[in-house]
């Protein structure tokens, strides 16, 4: 490791260290998370209300319904640790140039009754979507923004079949401030002053398959490993923006009318690092309300809550509490997203698989 590394690494130690040394909390709880991020490998945010929009991960995702998606997503990691992760999105997608529009009079589906879903597309027909995706992320004295725009298509197969596939693209800028970090030299020479900043292109790529009350989807960020190095006066910081791996699958099973159960499974893997698994349930009530557990394997359990406020307004919540041991500097973590529906003209409260 260069002179450059050694130094920046035991300023993030100390960075940190400063910041909580209030709390008796060792700088290694978090510095091991933080650096292998941001001197060897970065990875980007991780979220608890992806089921809830997996459009955030997954480009497939673009235009799939009747009508246009608008979301704003925050996540505040690790409460009262200053300077942990929190992370924004704004997302936007909507179907265009398709024909096989939804009947105007169907209103919300209603699954377990047969008699009463959605009309389906015949097979062979197309529709297409165009999105959206803006991030901003900061954690400690890195950031990272991205914006990217998405596509995709979606088939209707024969057997009630519907397959998509998108892509997204962009720019993904990641920043290092220098002046938010202190080491044990105070005006260390080496490390310059301000920021360093790198734009990279960014792109996405993602398949959906649809059955019923079934979906799936696999997705990649980031298919091929981005270099990220980061020059100063002294040298090179080197690093690297591994791919991102989403696996995911749900099925809704109806209660009744009123009621659903909508069990989903999250598979997650960064470069060559051990998968992460999240699992996730979540009831769903006269299509207005749902409410669900979720754990993720060895790293946090949680709950979520939402409402549709109207066929135009939902509002979702998360929260999570972390099972490793820096569970004893911090409350847990928080997210929150706002979702608009427009042109909701089949007056959809809850899509069927809760996204």
């Amino acid at each position: 490791m260069c002179t450059c590394m050694k130094r920046v690494t035991k300023g993030i130690i100390d960075y940190i260290y400063q910041k909580r040394a209030g709390m008796r909390v060792k700088a290694l709880l978090l510095f091991g998370w933080l650096v292998g991020q941001t001197v060897w490998a970065q990875q980007l945010p991780q979220g608890s209300l992806y089921s809830q929009n997996p459009f955030v991960v997954n480009p497939a995702l673009t235009g799939a319904y009747d009508f246009a998606d608008v979301r704003i997503q925050y996540r505040r990691q690790w409460q009262g640790l200053d300077d942990a992760p929190n992370t924004a999105f704004l997302t936007a997608h909507t179907p265009i140039g398709y024909g096989d529009k939804t009947n105007r009079r169907t209103r919300s589906p209603r699954y377990s009754v047969p008699t009463s879903t959605q009309p389906l597309p015949p097979a062979g027909s197309w529709r297409w979507g165009v999105g959206a995706v803006l991030m901003a992320d900061q954690t400690g004295p890195t950031e990272r923004n991205s914006a990217q725009l998405t596509a995709a298509a979606h088939l209707s197969l024969p057997n009630q079949w519907i397959v998509s596939a998108g892509i997204g693209g962009g720019i993904l800028q990641y920043s290092l401030r220098f002046d938010r970090i202190q080491t044990g030299t105070p005006s260390d020479p080496i490390l310059p002053d301000g920021q360093v900043s790198l734009l990279k292109p960014y792109v996405t790529v993602g398949l959906l398959a649809r059955k019923g009350n079934f979906w799936g989807g696999v997705s990649v960020l980031s298919p091929k490993a981005l270099s990220l190095a980061y020059a100063v006066p002294s040298g090179e910081i080197s690093s690297q923006l591994l791919p991102h791996t989403f696996v995911t699958a749900a099925y809704r099973f109806a209660l009744g009318e009123q009621w659903a159960v909508i069990p989903q499974l999250w598979l997650k893997r960064v470069g060559k690092a051990p998968v992460s698994v999240d699992a996730q349930v979540r009831i769903q009530a006269y299509e207005r309300l749902w409410a669900g557990f979720n754990y993720r394997f060895q790293d946090s359990a949680g709950a979520t809550l939402g409402m549709a406020l109207s066929p135009a307004i939902s509002l979702n919540y998360a929260y999570d509490y972390p099972l490793s041991a820096i569970r004893v500097a911090t409350a847990g973590s928080h997210e929150l997203m706002l979702a608009f529906k427009f042109n909701n003209r089949t007056a959809i409260y809850c899509p069927p698989m809760g996204w």
